[in-house]
């Protein structure tokens, strides 16, 4: 009986780890999809600034050589900045979304970022 019970248990277990995994995952519900890169606080430190790699909208992001904190992170074929003001998506690890807006550059915006693309989804 005891063996019976800790069977039960361990299964109890695993559906819950699984359930929290599966929790963690991000939904993708639009059809512009993106891989999260990093975040840096936004504009006049206002929410975030999110560095993306756009999938599967070439036309949407250029090709750019990511700096991080002084070091290179990285090039990416098709970049954008998402505007992130109420740090909807501070935990993404991918943003996707159908309609976005094109933003004007950031008056005192860094000087690397020049040439990004900068948006914001729409809902």
């Amino acid at each position: 009986m005891a063996y019976f019970s800790q069977r039960i248990l361990a299964g109890a277990v695993l559906a819950a780890a699984l359930a929290a995994l599966a929790g963690c995952t991000d939904a993708c519900n639009g059809t512009i999809e993106t891989t999260v890169l990093y975040a840096k606080p936004g504009p006049q430190s206002v929410g975030r600034d999110i560095y993306v790699d756009v999938l599967n909208k070439p036309g949407l992001g250029s090709k750019q050589t990511l700096r991080y904190e002084g070091k290179e992170f990285g090039t990416f074929e098709h970049v954008v900045i998402i505007n992130d003001p109420k740090n909807e998506f501070a935990a993404n690890r991918s943003i996707c979304f159908s309609t976005y807006r094109t933003l004007t550059a950031a008056s005192g915006g860094l000087l690397e970022d020049e040439g990004i693309v900068r948006i914001q989804p729409e809902k």
